[in-house]
């Protein structure tokens, strides 16, 4: 059974990836796990998306990540650097919003 997604990320996939790999992104999203062989939940999935860079190689390896340790993904997603120091910027438990690059 192919596990839905959330819509927001199928938007973002359609704004920031290839028309070409679209398809594959959101077959690796819905086929994604942590380390335990959960499936990764929504907020994961939007942390991988905004750090993958919108390329099937920068969410394979955030994918592949989320099974060694999701925390890192999130880091990656919500948080930047700033002096020194990670500043929280966005909540990927909310949807992406359809404005967000």
């Amino acid at each position: 059974m192919v596990r839905a997604l959330p819509p927001d990320i199928g938007r973002y996939v359609e704004r920031r990836f290839a028309a070409a790999d679209q398809t594959q992104a959101m077959a690796l999203l819905a086929s994604a796990v942590i380390h335990d062989g959960q499936p990764a939940g929504p907020r994961l999935l939007r942390c991988a998306l905004i750090s993958s860079g919108g390329t099937l190689d920068g969410l394979r390896r955030q994918l592949e990540h989320l099974k060694i340790d999701y925390r890192d993904i999130i880091v990656e997603g919500e948080y930047v650097p700033k002096d020194g120091k990670l500043v929280h910027v966005r909540n990927l438990n909310e949807p992406i919003p359809d404005s967000a690059p």
